[in-house]
């Protein structure tokens, strides 16, 4: 009887102690200005760096096409010089471009000090490659753009009674032609030019520009191929400062995704 008052005792006591720790405690509620913040919550998980990352940023929307012809007032041999340039780009999201743009000295008498104090040698140079551009605002009247030209050029020194030279100009005579195939010869050079412009909206197909560059030669390299007997000009006198101007011709905010016209869409339904 005793042995069964115990066991019962026993069974109570631990079926007591079972149901007491078996209750959840009340939740703990935090006042309404007091919340939980995301981090605490997802203290836990695992961060990686493209988590936020819902679809690629680099989206292309708008697309576009100009040409711009342009003209430059820049520095060769320590004086200013006119040159001609052309540019052809392919403008992505309107904030970026990318094209292939060049430029060519036009006075083929142009005759700097540096080279020959009588000013009887000729310089001339012509250089061209990748073009980038950044707008950071382009649908404003009035904005900034960052160009850069990455690239490569040639020059020649050549005499100024002598018309022939390596960019496809014909000679007047057979004297001309041994004179070049003795005396001139060609450097070519690397070229990048970054640039800052002011740009302006005229109308929505063209925009017109002003701006300024620098022209910087890290190398040249001479034609060994022709013997010269006259000065090349070094990496420093065929780098320097430039004016910019000209303008850009075509469409620039081609919209990949716009919506169709009501109109289009009921004759769409109707056939």
């Amino acid at each position: 009887m005793k042995t069964n008052y115990v066991l019962a005792t026993t069974f109570a006591g631990l079926l007591f102690t079972s149901f007491s720790f078996g209750q959840t405690a009340p939740q703990q509620t935090l006042p309404d200005h007091v919340q939980p913040s995301a981090e605490v919550k997802n203290e836990d998980k695992m961060k990686t760096l493209f988590a936020r990352v819902k679809r690629p940023s680099a989206k292309i929307n708008y697309l576009g096409l100009s040409v711009s012809p342009q003209f430059q007032y820049g520095t060769l041999a320590g004086q200013f010089t006119p040159m001609s340039g052309m540019t052809g780009m392919l403008h992505i999201n309107k904030k970026w471009g990318i094209g292939l743009g060049g430029y060519s000295t036009i006075d083929n008498r142009f005759t700097p000090t540096a080279l020959n104090t009588n000013k009887a040698l000729s310089l001339r140079s012509m250089y061209g490659g990748l073009k980038f551009e950044y707008t950071p605002k382009p649908n404003a009247a009035l904005h900034v753009s960052f160009p850069l030209l990455i690239g490569a050029g040639m020059a020649q020194v050549d005499s100024v009674g002598n018309r022939s030279n390596q960019f496809g100009r014909r000679d007047n005579n057979r004297r001309d032609r041994d004179f070049n195939r003795l005396g001139a010869g060609g450097t070519a050079y690397m070229v990048i030019q970054p640039g800052v412009n002011l740009e302006a909206n005229v109308f929505r197909f063209v925009k017109i520009f002003a701006g300024v560059s620098y022209r910087i030669v890290p190398a040249t390299h001479q034609n060994d191929r022709i013997v010269s007997t006259l000065p090349s000009p070094s990496a420093g006198q065929l780098g320097g400062f430039n004016l910019n101007a000209g303008l850009k011709v075509g469409v620039f905010d081609y919209n990949l995704h716009r919506a169709k016209r009501p109109g289009r869409m009921r004759r769409t339904r109707d056939n």
